[in-house]
């Protein structure tokens, strides 16, 4: 699909081809997301990669009802919150998440219309597995969140406890623990399955994977 660069002839213009790059933390994400989006502009396609992290307006709805929404929450505290499972905010706040990720999915794609490929770091799933490993109410959302995909993805598989290494590494503002990551991994690992995206180990070398999601394409 992406190996013949050549413009259409006609007047009607194809809609992008969208990407998913998925994994828990330090499974290599952004870093293949940046390494085939420059493959593929070598390759004489338009190519955007969508950092899938921020908000729309989530973070400006969460100022205002931030004492329902993160109830119980510590200022300055390290680690991730977590809320009581039934409580308001972990059944509000995958809610908000699913609806602000929703319209950037579709925002962006309007936005980038002229682009040949659009690649997604990140995606709508995997906010809200992220809240589900954080104890999040998200199962009455999953008919939504786990139906919603791209045209293709690609799902990082890593072991948790050099995912804990690498996050570290890089100083993230959080370390999630070994349960924590499981919980995404198992998720993450269902979601590929049932959109029959390939799974790719992070333990073999950046060339091995940049090549089989090159054989991909092919």
């Amino acid at each position: 699909m992406f190996m013949n660069s050549s413009r259409p002839k006609s007047n009607k213009r194809r809609k992008p081809v969208t990407i998913a790059f998925l994994g828990i933390d330090g499974s290599g994400k952004s870093t293949h997301s940046q390494k085939i989006a420059g493959w593929l502009q070598d390759k004489g396609l338009k190519c955007k990669v969508i950092p899938f992290r921020h908000w729309l307006f989530a973070d400006k709805l969460k100022r205002k009802l931030e004492k329902y929404v993160d109830r119980g929450r510590k200022e300055g505290f390290l680690e991730p919150y977590v809320p009581r499972r039934n409580s308001l905010p972990a059944l509000v706040k995958p809610l908000i998440a699913l609806l602000d990720n929703i319209l950037m999915y579709y925002l962006s794609k309007w936005k980038y219309k002229d682009y040949d490929v659009i690649i997604f770091d990140r995606f709508i799933c995997a906010t809200l597995i992220k809240l589900k490993a954080l104890n999040y109410n998200v199962e009455w959302l999953r008919p939504v969140w786990e139906s919603l995909r791209t045209n293709r993805g690609f799902v990082f598989e890593v072991p948790v406890n050099i995912s804990i290494r690498r996050q570290i590494q890089r100083k993230d503002p959080y370390t999630y623990t070994k349960e924590q990551l499981a919980i995404e991994q198992k998720e993450y690992i269902k979601y590929a399955r049932k959109h029959g995206f390939p799974i790719l180990s992070t333990t073999k070398s950046l060339i091995e994977n940049f090549s089989a999601v090159m054989k991909e394409w092919k």
